[in-house]
């Protein structure tokens, strides 16, 4: 038989099991609690990421929009020889939107770079909730980019200003942190 104490006692340990912490109940949820918003089975690329998130504002900038949004991006790297860099829109599935980021290997500087350019575009298929498909990614780019003139990839290949200035920025942040010992 219980008594008021110990059903008292049984009720507090509930919400305290189902409330995962005080600290965090009372902070307002502003992620997707979906994680990690970016993912890759190269350990090469995870490392540069992260080398990337320490050094560059920019960069930790594209992936904190990237963790409020519903684009989940798979990074590769291709085999030398293989263009600098392209993202592809694969699926959308159940609430998220699934792109696949492919990369040349070269100097970790320029990977990074060229990582944070292909995230920027990420976000802008993040900002575009219309984007559910690969023809609805190329309407999007036919209105806020321009046809890539020196990509080697086959087919059209897309770029906008915002992504070339993310990688700019990055390769900046990037060179400045390399030379400041």
């Amino acid at each position: 038989m219980f008594t008021r104490r110990s059903t008292r006692s049984l009720l507090l340990l509930c919400l305290l099991v189902a409330t995962p912490s005080l600290s965090m109940a009372a902070e307002p949820i502003t992620e997707n609690p979906r994680r990690p918003p970016i993912r890759s089975t190269d350990r090469r690329l995870r490392s540069l990421l992260e080398e990337g998130l320490r050094t560059s504002p920019t960069l930790r900038a594209l992936v904190a929009r990237l963790r409020v949004s519903d684009v989940v991006v798979y990074l590769q790297c291709e085999g030398p020889g293989a263009p600098d860099g392209r993202l592809t829109f694969v699926s959308s599935v159940a609430g998220s939107r699934y792109v696949v980021v492919r990369m040349g290997r070269f100097s970790r500087v320029k990977q990074i770079a060229m990582m944070a350019h292909e995230l920027q575009h990420a976000v802008e298929i993040a900002d575009n909730p219309s984007i559910v498909d690969g023809d609805s990614l190329v309407r999007e780019y036919k209105r806020i980019g321009y046809i890539n003139q020196w990509s080697n990839l086959p087919g059209v290949a897309f770029d906008t200003d915002a992504a070339v200035r993310a990688g700019e920025q990055v390769l900046r942040e990037l060179m400045q942190e390399d030379y400041s010992y």
